[in-house]
């Protein structure tokens, strides 16, 4: 295998973003983007070996800085998902975060997301992204460092490594916010892939689907996905954690947690064969399926358009919140300690 730079255009006047493209010897690749870190595209073969991009994305450089196209394959950070009313107190001192997202803060206000990181390295496998935040940046203590490391495997695994370090104690909870659709077709929307998620409670949320700090049993609900069954089976059934017409967005406690590397989640299309199967360290899934994402937009990568239930995230993650719930499983960043967490997405065909 080999990494192949290119160059994907310029955010703003000065600022250049660049592609950097993984194949492995069966012919599955991976490009990723300076800006956010993230996922571009990712290829995958099908049952007839025949090779689909299986992510959503763009063309066009601006609309990956557009919060409202939905943070397409990018790294979130210092802290995926939702702190509520934009504050927390950590070790006795109150943290203001933005609050870009109604009154409260939305995957750390998005400074991870839209701009670009360095490249601190390449092998024939991987690439290293890097981001150093400020002590205070977005609210958050500690000057921290971020480093994801893709690696594509020979047996079609992508695998991200996530490793903070900071001069003083802090939070961190990254995640990738990729949107899959295996089908690798642009009319497809993902209502008819089956997904497994291997939890049996959810977090409960009020009216703005922040947590309230009480866990929800999954069976018996249109939540439950401890078997593997359509997403559009009960997607759009009245439930107390769905906003009507928004569909599934919400976070799975995974069963089992132990901070190694376990099975969280598969998902499965059946008239191609692709499977992907995620492996996380970490508590929770956030099953999104792009609900809040508009049914009139005309942008993508060629005619595979971002538009409304395209593609569904799945980011592995603690809680949404928290940093203001002592009773959610946590790990925090150690002052001039390595914090690491790990996701895997495994792709196979049947």
């Amino acid at each position: 295998m080999a990494v192949e730079k290119s160059f994907f255009a310029n955010l703003g006047e000065n600022t250049p973003v660049y592609f950097y493209k993984i194949t492995n010897k069966n012919g599955a690749s991976v490009t990723l983007q300076t800006l956010g870190a993230g996922i571009h595209s990712l290829c995958m073969p099908d049952r007839n070996g025949e090779f689909a991009d299986v992510v959503l994305g763009f063309d066009e450089i601006r609309h990956y800085v557009d919060p409202d196209y939905g943070y397409q394959g990018l790294v979130v950070g210092r802290w995926a998902n939702r702190i509520r009313d934009g504050k927390f107190t950590f070790e006795g001192k109150e943290y203001n975060t933005p609050k870009n997202q109604g009154t409260w803060t939305l995957h750390g206000g998005g400074r991870f997301s839209f701009t670009p990181w360095e490249v601190e390295e390449t092998g024939d496998d991987f690439v290293v992204f890097k981001r150093f935040s400020p002590d205070g940046e977005d609210g958050f203590p500690g000057n921290f460092t971020m480093k994801v490391k893709y690696t594509l495997t020979e047996d079609n695994t992508l695998r991200l490594e996530y490793t903070v370090l900071s001069d003083v104690n802090t939070v961190a909870n990254p995640t990738n916010h990729a949107y899959f659709n295996l089908s690798g077709k642009s009319g497809e929307t993902i209502e008819n892939h089956f997904l497994k998620i291997n939890a049996d409670y959810f977090t409960e949320t009020d009216e703005s689907q922040l947590p309230t700090g009480e866990l929800g049993e999954v069976k018996g609900t249109m939540m439950d996905f401890t078997s593997l069954h359509k997403i559009g089976d009960k997607i759009d059934e009245p439930f107390r954690a769905i906003i009507e017409g928004i569909g599934y967005d919400n976070n799975y406690c995974l069963n089992n947690y132990s901070g190694k590397l376990e099975e969280a989640a598969v998902l499965y299309d059946k008239e191609s064969g692709r499977k992907m199967a995620v492996y996380t360290d970490l508590p929770g899934i956030q099953l999104y399926c792009g609900g809040w994402l508009s049914k009139d937009y005309t942008d993508g990568k060629g005619d595979s358009k971002v538009t409304y239930r395209r593609g569904v995230a799945l980011e592995t993650q603690f809680y949404p919140d928290t940093v203001n719930h002592k009773n959610f499983p946590a790990r925090f960043v150690k002052a001039n300690e390595e914090f690491k967490t790990v996701t895997e997405f495994r792709f196979s065909a049947e």
